[in-house]
């Protein structure tokens, strides 16, 4: 009889331990990640002060300062401008044949500021010809077109440290002959176009290779020039 009360006892307990066996929880936890990124972005400004409707007269000087800023949210760029000024007035390489001339500052073409070639190499070509340069038309008008590129990084907040350029004159051996032919030419249309562009910086080992692969060539694209008075 006792034998059979510890039997079924030992059965009970077995059912007990069956039953708690399938109740077992497993120490355990879960976890995820949302990776966040955020977008950035390139905002510059072209800083070009002047004066519209300013007066042009055989050698007297004209103020027009051309600079570029990058904004305070905006990621490190490299920046250059594209300055036009008009065939008729310009001659490449020869600056005693001008008849509107266009000055840059020695210190703006110092190494590590803006450089007027292709390389960086020879910041200002001088005689020598291997300008950024090429041409193009712009509502009718042949314009020539010099590329300066800003050789150091620029971050958020900062402007380049010399403008490009600084002022603009007519030639004192222009006559007023000339220059009636020469608005005649121009439809009075006497205009220097200039455009900005500005890339990232990251990614890039100079500014050439990061402004040509963002943009092209220059002379091998199209450019969206400001109409006049803008």
């Amino acid at each position: 009889m006792k034998k059979k009360i510890l039997a079924l006892a030992l059965v009970v307990i077995l059912a007990v331990t069956a039953v708690a066996g399938a109740s077992l929880a497993y120490l355990t936890d879960k976890d995820s990640a949302d990776n966040v990124f955020t977008i950035g972005k390139i905002d510059i400004t072209l800083n070009d002060e002047f004066v519209h409707e300013s007066l042009l007269m055989p050698g007297v000087d004209v103020s027009k300062k051309v600079g570029v800023t990058v904004a305070q949210d905006s990621q490190p760029a490299y920046v250059r401008v594209h300055i036009a000024i008009p065939q008729i007035l310009d001659t490449p390489n020869d600056a005693s044949a001008n008849y509107l001339h266009f000055n840059m500052s020695k210190a703006s073409i110092a190494d590590g500021l803006w450089s007027w070639d292709k390389t960086g190499e020879n910041n200002y070509p001088g005689n020598e010809g291997d300008w950024n340069f090429y041409t193009a038309e712009i509502d009718g008008i042949w314009y020539n077109v010099y590329v300066v590129t800003y050789e150091t990084v620029l971050n958020g907040g900062e402007t380049t440290a010399e403008n490009a350029i600084y002022k603009v004159y007519m030639d004192h051996g222009v006559t007023s002959e000339k220059l009636v032919e020469l608005n005649k030419a121009l439809d009075g249309d006497w205009s220097i176009k200039v455009v900005a562009e500005g890339v990232q910086a990251a990614s890039f080992t100079n500014a050439y290779e990061a402004l040509n692969a963002a943009f092209g060539v220059p002379g091998t694209y199209t450019i969206n020039w400001p109409e006049y008075g803008e």
